[in-house]
């Protein structure tokens, strides 16, 4: 894998670490963070900002993975390069975040792939409902050097982008209800699911006999706590660092769709650096992805625990009817991801799959 390979170059020129510290420090091209970022850079870094939707809690899946970047930095190259971490969408919408990145106005962004993909229509095989089985599978997938080949000259000549790390893990989009659960697939229908602004979810959630609400993702505690919406697709740990469990009863693991977000930082500021500088930030961000996949799976099972401990009760619903529902959705998106990429990526799922 291309990260890989950058990695090895980057640790070869290891005893070149403190070349870049006398690089004047720039600002960052948004507002100023509520609060100080872990490991705030010295006057002497050069700084980039990098901002993300979710709260800045240490056991969030993408605010783990930028101070784990930063963490990483100091390591590699006592901090020369370091990045100013904007949480909880300070620096806009994951849409315009995206947009910023693009035309250079924000630096970097971990934006998740539900997003992108309304932009990138063949990343919506990410978004496919149950596309996937396990974890491990989408992994394969987003790691694998055939499917990148595809994909990163899209985010690299179309939107100006460059991918610093393997696609960061949240795990499944489970469903949180509040005074009715979903123990089978009949106990969905006609149910108010708040869903995210993506057009493969919202056709999903029709197939299975739900009814998809459109709500600002600042507004979904609101809507749920009084009653506007009666489920909330969500992920196990972001319910837990967002507080969405305080307002649910259940949470039924109908897992349709995985979670995942690219970690990006503008193209040209990316060609502006040297050979080196590109090498330890790529060996910062590989490790801190990888580690951010293992911290969270670990969270989504003390979470559970947590919820469960404060009243949440959790199902595991039979997937087989919610899977044949939605067969008629993955065959609805196939023109636009494009049959033969979508082809592709099936079959190298299947060859994993077949090989475990």
């Amino acid at each position: 894998m291309k990260f890989k390979k950058v990695c090895a170059l980057s640790l070869a020129c290891s005893v070149l670490l403190l070349a870049a510290c006398g690089v004047k420090a720039t600002p960052p091209s948004q507002t100023e963070p509520k609060e100080q970022a872990p490991n705030a850079p010295s006057a002497a870094a050069k700084v980039f900002n990098i901002g993300h939707s979710n709260p800045a809690d240490p056991d969030d899946q993408y605010h783990y993975f930028c101070v784990q970047l930063n963490k990483n930095l100091q390591d590699i190259c006592d901090g020369a390069i370091q990045f100013e971490i904007f949480s909880d969408n300070q620096l806009g919408t994951e849409t315009e975040m995206f947009q910023g990145v693009s035309d250079g106005s924000i630096d970097a962004v971990c934006i998740s792939n539900n997003i992108v993909s309304g932009s990138i229509p063949q990343l919506q095989v990410l978004d496919l409902p149950y596309f996937f089985d396990a974890e491990d599978e989408y992994q394969h997938l987003v790691d694998d050097e055939t499917f990148l080949s595809t994909i990163t000259p899209i985010f690299e000549d179309t939107w100006n982008m460059h991918q610093i790390a393997p696609v960061l893990d949240a795990s499944w989009r489970t469903l949180f209800t509040k005074g009715k659960a979903v123990e089978s697939f009949a106990d969905l229908k006609d149910m108010k699911v708040r869903v995210t602004t993506n057009r493969v979810h919202e056709a999903a959630y029709k197939a299975m006999g739900a009814i998809p609400a459109v709500i600002a993702w600042g507004e979904c505690y609101t809507a749920f706590q009084q009653g506007v919406i009666q489920g909330l697709d969500v992920g196990v740990p972001i319910s837990a660092t967002m507080g969405f469990y305080e307002v649910s009863d259940y949470c039924s693991r109908v897992n349709p769709f995985p979670i995942m977000a690219w970690p990006m930082i503008n193209k040209d500021k990316w060609d502006a650096l040297t050979e080196e500088e590109q090498g330890w930030i790529t060996e910062a961000a590989t490790k801190a992805a990888l580690d951010q996949r293992t911290h969270q799976r670990k969270m989504e099972e003390s979470f559970t625990q947590m919820m469960e401990e404060k009243g949440i009760a959790f199902f595991s619903p039979d997937l087989a009817p919610f899977k044949e529902a939605t067969a008629s959705v993955r065959e609805q998106f196939k023109p636009e991801i494009g049959e033969a990429f979508y082809d592709e990526c099936l079959a190298t799922v299947e060859t994993y799959r077949a090989g475990k």
